[in-house]
């Protein structure tokens, strides 16, 4: 009896703390960004990416940029992202687009 009654528990339990992602984390050596300011969409290449499944990532309006820990603006990252060594891309599960950059 102890041990049905644990198995229920288990069973019950194990749906309530199932947690699911909504997003992707690619890890790159480097990346290359182009960025049209017109119509505010851009690419990323992530390079030595060994988890990517595509050359290149979209988005359509600006990811959130960390660096060090920090927010910045996307127009420092413009400037900056060569330097990002190790960046880490966020991507939307669903459409492939990124939602973020940490280096």
């Amino acid at each position: 009896m102890k041990y049905l009654t644990v198995l229920v528990c288990l069973l019950f339990f194990k749906n309530c703390y199932a947690v699911k992602t909504l997003d992707i984390a690619l890890e790159a050596t480097s990346i290359k960004v182009e960025y049209i300011a017109s119509s505010n969409r851009g690419l990323i290449y992530p390079k030595n990416c060994e988890q990517c499944s595509q050359a290149y990532y979209e988005f359509s309006q600006t990811p959130i940029i960390i660096k060090a820990g920090k927010e910045i603006s996307f127009a420092s990252f413009l400037k900056d992202y060569w330097n990002a060594k190790f960046p880490t891309l966020l991507v939307d599960k669903k459409n492939n687009t990124i939602l973020k950059v940490v280096y």
